[in-house]
């Protein structure tokens, strides 16, 4: 009575995972800060004062984090407004075309009158 089936169980692979968005902008964060951080020590040892340290490491934080997530979402928007109708436009008329040779082809196969 005990059935076995013969097709392993996972018949489609599953996802691969992918990270966070969160856990990306964390690393880049990171990143900028560790880079920052001699900078920031020689404008602290030179007086500069806390208030404007931490407006260099803001705008440090924005041209590293902020800009690149800026440029994706442009990129994005310029592919979903520009690019994604044009694809899909070339796809049907190709698949238009291929029906249309299909059907020229088949029709030159036929008899032919004089």
């Amino acid at each position: 009575m005990d059935w076995v089936c013969p097709l392993p169980i996972e018949l489609v692979p599953p996802r691969k995972r992918r990270l966070k968005p969160q856990a990306v902008i964390l690393v880049l964060v990171l990143l900028a800060a560790f880079a920052f951080v001699p900078m920031l020590r020689s404008a602290l040892r030179s007086g500069v004062g806390i208030a404007a340290g931490i407006v260099y490491v803001l705008a440090y934080l924005f041209a590293v984090v902020m800009l690149p997530l800026m440029f994706y979402a442009l990129i994005r928007f310029a592919y979903s407004v520009f690019l994604r109708p044009y694809l899909r436009a070339w796809r049907i008329n190709r698949i238009r075309n291929d029906r249309y040779m299909k059907d020229v082809i088949r029709r030159g196969k036929g008899p032919r009158l004089e």
